[in-house]
């Protein structure tokens, strides 16, 4: 029953006694769906069915992975600003492996310190450490960039310890972006309490588009941003859009790399998503407004996971 989608997510939480990111990311995918059909339904996008735009373009950022190759890093941040990005988001902690603790620090803050000495302070740089670091290590990065003006510093820390984050976040003035990886709303209320001022909802694993709306406002009570998380798929990049174009503490919304980015264009029907200039076109046909295309599974067929424990 579309007409009762709040009351099904609901239940359907309420129902599963053990919980989790499995149970969870289900029903996320029965809460988009719902949205969805009711939408169709009607003949309206989503936005539509709660309260209207707020804005009319989504901004997004370019990743650019820094390396070892100063030429070949330097290219991709000038190709960011060519392609008329305002913000790149890096991640500085790679390609460094066995160097001592003191070479990984001043080379992390130096691929940071390179990138604002060439893009100037036109363009926005985000921070993502993706929990790579030890707590100190981190703090340490966090602290001398605080002189750059970034624009949030991403996953510093394992989240499940959430005083750990209270003590880092009292420890800088640069804005802590956190929550990819919450399921429920009383993760992100303690995680926002602990000082985190950028949630990173998932409509995907946090009970779908209603449980990310939920985030949104208490974020927005909070005085905090929301940067939507967004890594897997094409339904994921669309209500996202949705969610992100209806709120008003949007910050920013990542789109996948470029190589991920063209492979979801792949995967949808006749409306492909639309990036240009660093924004992105909110779909405005009824639902989430985009469709999978008929050959989806043999254009990307499953593919076996292979994993090993030593790296």
């Amino acid at each position: 029953d579309v007409n009762r989608i709040s009351l099904i997510n609901e239940r359907l939480y309420e129902q599963h006694q053990f919980k989790g990111m499995n149970i969870q990311s289900a029903i996320s995918a029965i809460d988009l769906a719902l949205w969805d059909i009711k939408g169709k339904a009607l003949g309206v996008p989503v936005y539509d069915l709660v309260g209207g735009k707020y804005r009319n373009k989504i901004r997004v950022w370019r990743h650019v992975t820094p390396t070892n190759d100063q030429e070949a890093y330097k290219d991709l941040l000038l190709k960011a600003k060519e392609e008329g990005f305002t913000a790149v988001r890096l991640n500085p902690c790679r390609d460094m492996e066995g160097w001592s603790s003191a070479k990984r620090l001043a080379t992390m803050y130096n691929r940071v310190a390179f990138a604002r000495e060439l893009l100037g302070d036109e363009i926005d740089i985000a921070i993502e450490i993706h929990r790579e670091l030890n707590g100190d290590e981190s703090l340490m990065l966090c602290k001398s960039l605080e002189k750059l003006n970034i624009l949030f510093f991403e996953d510093p820390i394992r989240s499940e310890n959430v005083e750990t984050l209270k003590d880092f976040t009292a420890k800088t003035v640069v804005p802590i972006a956190a929550g990819e990886r919450c399921i429920s709303i009383q993760e992100f209320e303690m995680m926002l309490n602990a000082g985190m001022r950028i949630a990173r909802p998932d409509v995907c694993t946090l009970g779908g588009f209603t449980g990310c709306m939920k985030v949104c406002a208490l974020a927005e009570a909070h005085h905090a941003y929301v940067v939507p998380h967004v890594p897997v798929s094409v339904i994921n990049i669309a209500a996202s859009l949705h969610m992100a174009a209806v709120i008003p503490n949007f910050l920013i919304m990542e789109p996948f790399p470029p190589k991920t980015f063209n492979m979801a264009l792949d995967c949808m029907g006749e409306y492909k998503f639309k990036l240009k200039d660093g924004y992105m076109e909110i779909p405005d046909k009824p639902g989430w407004g985009v469709d999978l295309a008929d050959d989806l599974t043999k254009k990307h067929p499953c593919a076996p996971l292979s994993w090993k424990i030593d790296k």
